[in-house]
């Protein structure tokens, strides 16, 4: 089974002889050039992923002894196994972890509730998510940059016939060496000038995308071998695709802005092209309003388009740890061994010793030991220097590790310690907000697919979500991705907002915002019954109308100051609405309603009048004393 990619059906440019060779030569340069400047970043990326592996520098250490002891200190990898656990549980802690909510149009409401829904399924079931994330948040941390790729994609499974056995958006982490950009490209994707995904395909992947999408694939060259990166990881894997019988096409799909016609105007293409035969497969427009990638960044470089890692910080402290650490192996190691002195001839050449060895000798003066080295215990601090120096360039220690108990007592209350944890955690906000905006980033792109297909009238799609979610809400599901900019009505983001945020943290805030939103509504019903009243004096009616809009903002306002809410008019009543739908003032019924209660307060006038004595005396009262006593 495999994928392949679908977009909407768009037209095909036709191109003259000249037409292509321009096009072809351009990419080709700007292709190469991309490379070339690149090598250092990507010698970068190599060095990191030895040093995440552990793989000393040289294989063999001579240095201060022949077969020294030679040991990679990890220190990179333990930070980043720390922060890709905790990036991991940031995001998916939460249930669900992607949040649907209407914008404050209360029409979309229903809407987005549907989608809601549907999304949690499908980041569940159809956009492969779950693996592809993982993907990108260990390139996020170990190398500084992560990269989503979100194409609408067949799995196709051949048996006697080709059968399509799923269609739908997935969401692919590609690997950061796989994402091209011309030299010294900003930050901004969307504006660079171009774009390019490799991908490295064998002829039983390539020969469906021809017939499928009309690849021309006259003239196309196997490649040599993979990428310098891939090697790279494949070699630390302990494998490799460099031994295949089957050819291996290296082959970019790129997002460029090419003046292709000559008007002076510039289309927004997406060329097929082949690396190794310079030729273009395919050329059409972008069938996408945006380039279908997202990409997370852990540290910034400004106005560049590949942030830092975490390896690429410790490189230098790693490396210094292990030096410092391998010489205080050795020198446990040269500490407790000798070096023998013995006049000529005393001692065979081919002696070797053992404990408790008897050597003869004529004179035993004649082998005497010596110390090869000294014992140096500064060497241990010096190394628990380096390591801290190391845990404040990246913010991770014992703290958030797995011994607070280290820096905290057993007596610290639980208010100051979660104080303790946020301040903490605060260091990573940055680079914890970059993945999660685009992790959320490319969910809304697996939707924008959903939403061209059904734009293209893709019935299959329609029934399938149809099928999932029920008729009903299908129906509003379809109506919301029709409408062009639906983000404008529905908003998605992840549920975990920030790196402060937990489950319990979480669970003792939503209990407060009940409270707070219980007596809120306790007291608005108070106040808009009697603004409602027609009994009530106006200038009371209007203060306790004042009274409930000025509440709302203040409560509007608390409830922003709650991360886990992003629409807080939801939950604030439109009291100027309400009022308006009673049609207190101006309503047909509101003379009717005066009228009844005119007649109703009549009513009880004259049964009170018939109570009266025939004397036409006082009524009786019964004084709190006799009622006791007659209770009595």
């Amino acid at each position: 089974m495999i994928w392949i990619d679908r977009v909407p059906q768009v037209q095909q440019i036709k191109l003259d002889v000249q037409q292509r060779l321009e096009l072809e030569s351009w990419i080709s340069v700007e292709i190469e050039d991309a490379l070339s400047a690149r090598a250092p970043q990507e010698q970068l990326w190599r060095e990191m992923l030895r040093l995440y592996e552990g793989v000393p520098k040289n294989p063999v250490r001579n240095t201060p002894i022949e077969n020294a002891p030679n040991i990679e200190v990890t220190l990179g990898a333990i930070a980043c196994d720390a922060l890709y656990a905790q990036m991991l549980d940031l995001i998916y802690a939460a249930s669900p972890p992607v949040t649907v909510r209407a914008t404050p149009n209360s029409f979309w409401v229903p809407h987005a509730k549907a989608m809601q829904g549907f999304v949690d399924w499908a980041v569940r079931n159809d956009f492969g998510s779950r693996e592809e994330i993982e993907e990108a948040i260990i390139d996020d941390v170990k190398l500084g940059t992560a990269f989503y790729y979100i194409p609408f994609v067949e799995s196709i499974k051949k048996t006697k016939s080709q059968v399509i056995t799923s269609r739908g958006p997935k969401i692919i982490a590609m690997p950061p060496e796989d994402v091209l950009l011309p030299g010294g490209a900003r930050a901004n994707l969307q504006l660079s000038r171009w774009l390019a995904l490799r991908f490295y395909y064998g002829e039983h992947e390539l020969n469906p995308r021809a017939e499928q999408l009309d690849w021309d694939l006259d003239g196309v060259q196997m490649t040599g071998a993979v990428g310098w990166v891939r090697t790279r990881r494949e070699m630390l894997g302990r494998t490799t695709s460099q031994m295949r019988v089957t050819p291996i096409y290296e082959t970019f799909d790129v997002y460029c802005y090419y003046d292709i016609d000559g008007d002076g105007q510039y289309e927004d293409l997406l060329v097929h092209w082949d690396r190794t035969s310079r030729k273009a497969m395919k050329v059409g427009f972008n069938p996408y309003d945006k380039r279908p990638v997202e990409r997370a960044m852990y540290q910034r470089r400004g106005h560049l388009a590949y942030g830092i890692g975490v390896m690429e910080m410790l490189r230098p402290y790693q490396e210094e740890a292990t030096e410092l650490h391998n010489a205080r192996t050795a020198n446990v190691v040269l500490a407790n061994a000798r070096l023998w002195k013995a006049k000529t001839g005393q001692v065979p050449t081919n002696m070797s010793l053992w404990p408790n060895k008897i050597i003869e000798l004529d004179d035993p003066d004649s082998l005497k030991p010596e110390a090869m080295a000294d014992v140096y215990p500064s060497i241990a601090q010096a190394e628990a220097m380096t390591i801290s120096l190391a845990e404040r360039r990246v913010g991770v220690n014992e703290m958030n590790l797995t011994r607070p108990s280290q820096v905290m007592g057993s007596r610290t209350p639980g208010i100051t310690m979660m104080s303790m944890l946020q301040q903490i955690n605060r260091r990573f906000t940055p680079a914890f907000d970059g993945m999660k905006l685009a992790t959320a980033g490319a969910i809304v792109q697996a939707m924008d697919r959903y939403a061209e297909q059904i734009k293209a009238g893709d019935q299959q799609i329609e029934g399938m979500i149809r099928e999932v979610t029920g008729v009903e809400d299908g129906n509003l599901i379809i109506d919301l991705l029709k409408t062009p900019m639906y983000t404008r009505h529905v908003n998605v983001e992840l549920t975990a907002s920030t790196a402060q945020s937990n489950r319990e943290a979480d669970r003792q805030n939503a209990i407060m915002l009940v409270n707070v939103l219980a007596g809120y509504y306790d007291r608005a019903l108070q106040l808009i019954s009697i603004a409602s009243n027609p009994q009530t004096p106006p200038p009371v009616a209007k203060a306790a109308k004042l009274i409930a809009e000025k509440a709302g903002e203040i409560i509007e306002r608390t409830i922003r100051t709650f991360d886990s809410i992003r629409d807080p008019r939801t939950f604030v009543i439109d009291v100027e609405g309400e009022l308006d739908g009673l049609e207190i003032e101006t309503g047909p019924l509101a003379g009717l309603a005066r009228m009844m209660m005119t007649m109703g307060q009549e009513e009880g006038a004259q049964q009170q009048q018939q109570a009266l004595p025939r004397g036409g005396g006082e009524p009786t009262v019964r004084r709190p004393q006799a009622l006791a006593r007659g209770m009595a």
